[in-house]
């Protein structure tokens, strides 16, 4: 565990928030593992508290793991691109029969009402996937942020480590809490071919 220079005076604000950020931990995780509550870490990113002597050390321990210039650890893996509900459609597959231009009129309606169905369910269905997208790039981050906490050794101090093991152990327990069922996972799978079939018949329509 790092001491501290009497004359030391970090940005505690900033710097909390860039390892929350980059471990991909709440202010109540954070929180436990300093020995505050969460509400107090809320304070301290805003500036209008600070950590105690006794207490920073933790916080420049978990400094370590962010990467240069403020650490020696691994840059974060980026997550994957969020569905964009109103992103410009793709071309229609070449494949696809394109609609006659001549077709007769109650056909004509009856495409661009559901050209206009589509669109709705599109927009509708496509918010839901980029949020359950979102739930699922954040859950990749708290995942890699564990491994990277778990992978560092832990402190010399052995209260200072029992402390450590203990926090980890509920970060774990938090993490498969939040963990997807089976259920949950195959609905998502069924979301994502579902919007990409809208995409499909929206594309070909609005080329007909």
């Amino acid at each position: 565990m790092p001491s501290v220079p009497a004359d030391y005076q970090p940005a505690e604000f900033s710097l909390t928030a860039a390892v929350r950020a980059h471990l991909g931990v709440s202010t109540r995780q954070l929180g436990r593992y300093l020995g505050v509550t969460a509400g107090f870490v809320s304070h301290i990113e805003v500036g209008r508290r600070g950590l105690s002597a006794a207490r920073l050390p933790r916080l420049l321990w978990l400094s370590h793991l962010l990467p240069p210039p403020l650490g020696q650890g691994q840059p974060a893996v980026p997550g994957p691109a969020l569905f964009e509900p109103l992103a410009p459609l793709p071309a229609p597959d070449e494949l696809l029969p394109a609609w006659p231009a001549s077709a007769p009129e109650p056909a004509a309606e009856a495409l661009r009402s559901r050209l206009r169905e589509c669109r709705l369910l599109l927009l509708t269905h496509g918010e839901e996937l980029a949020r359950l997208q979102g739930r699922a790039t954040q859950l990749a981050h708290r995942r890699w942020g564990l491994a990277q906490l778990r992978a560092v050794a832990p402190p010399a101090d052995p209260d200072e480590a029992a402390h450590y093991a203990r926090w980890l152990a509920e970060l774990a327990d938090d993490l498969a809490r939040e963990e997807p069922s089976p259920a949950t996972a195959a609905a998502y799978l069924v979301l994502r071919a579902r919007v990409a079939g809208l995409r499909a018949e929206v594309a070909a329509l609005a080329a007909g």
